[in-house]
């Protein structure tokens, strides 16, 4: 048996996420690449690894949640999907 190649959340992976309101019902979902910094643009939906919400994603796995800032703002997130960056 092969393993998927993405299990976990690392540098390039391609998320999809729920934020989550204080019901852990679905507020709205969102796209988010983790990229090196050098390589970030936000309205592409490509935020930096040195960011506080990437550094939280980033080790989990699909139906994680993680407490997070995102946006100077604290919010909760479930990791839906994973896939590979291009």
């Amino acid at each position: 048996m092969t393993l998927p190649k993405f299990l976990i959340v690392m540098v390039y992976s391609k998320l999809l996420l729920s934020v989550l309101n204080a019901f852990d019902g679905v507020e709205v979902q969102l796209e988010y690449q983790i990229v090196p910094d050098y390589d970030a643009d936000p309205a592409l939906g490509r935020y930096p690894e040195s960011a506080p919400a990437s550094q939280a994603l980033l080790g989990h796995v699909t139906g994680d949640i993680v407490d997070t800032e995102f946006n100077y703002e604290m919010v909760r997130l479930r990791v839906e999907a994973i896939g590979e960056g291009d």
